[in-house]
């Protein structure tokens, strides 16, 4: 059989084109599962970032604040700089200190890191502190104290979250805030 030199020609032409093609669909198909991979990749280590965690502990001061008008019952947000950790709690076996918090009472826990540090505490009433163990308390009409929580990412840039009692908004803020205290009963001339 004698095959024209052209049809050769065309035949290996049709074969490179083939495999171009294909080489072209592997490619794209590796590009598809790398960027699946990325975008899935993604929500874990945002999850670590310094952004993401301090609010997520803003939104535990919301939810205390939240819950506690709609159901009346009482929450505690404990900074504990000891185990350098923080902790969302419902009290129901009244106040007690930190160690004597029962497991049931628990709602949600943190841990602070290299990451994401807490500096202070500054209460609205000029209380503060960086070693004891940090209570915000809330119920039905608000914010037992306000105040402040200085943090550090791991460049060390300062942010803070304001807790403000009078009007139950909680916010992070970049750098250190000065918070506005209550008047006292004097200031305001009773």
């Amino acid at each position: 059989m004698i095959v024209s030199r052209s049809y050769c020609s065309r035949k290996n032409w049709f074969r490179k084109g083939a495999v171009l093609a294909e080489i072209i669909m592997i490619i794209f198909i590796v590009a598809m599962f790398t960027s699946l991979a990325m975008v899935n990749l993604a929500g874990p280590l945002n999850r670590n970032s310094f952004k993401s965690r301090a609010n997520e502990l803003v939104r535990l001061f919301q939810m205390a604040a939240t819950s506690a008008a709609e159901t009346g019952k009482r929450y505690e947000i404990v900074i504990d700089f000891v185990q350098n950790s923080y902790m969302l709690r419902e009290i129901t076996t009244g106040l007690a200190d930190v160690e004597d918090i029962l497991d049931e009472e628990i709602i949600a826990t943190g841990q602070f890191s290299d990451k994401f540090q807490v500096s202070y505490v500054l209460f609205d009433d000029g209380d503060w502190t960086q070693d004891a163990p940090a209570l915000f308390r809330v119920g039905k009409f608000g914010w037992q104290y306000g105040g402040k929580i200085s943090l550090l990412d791991d460049n060390e840039n300062e942010y803070t979250i304001v807790i403000n009692r009078l009007n139950r908004m909680v916010e992070l803020y970049e750098g250190d805030v000065e918070i506005i205290a209550p008047r006292t009963a004097e200031e305001m001339g009773f």
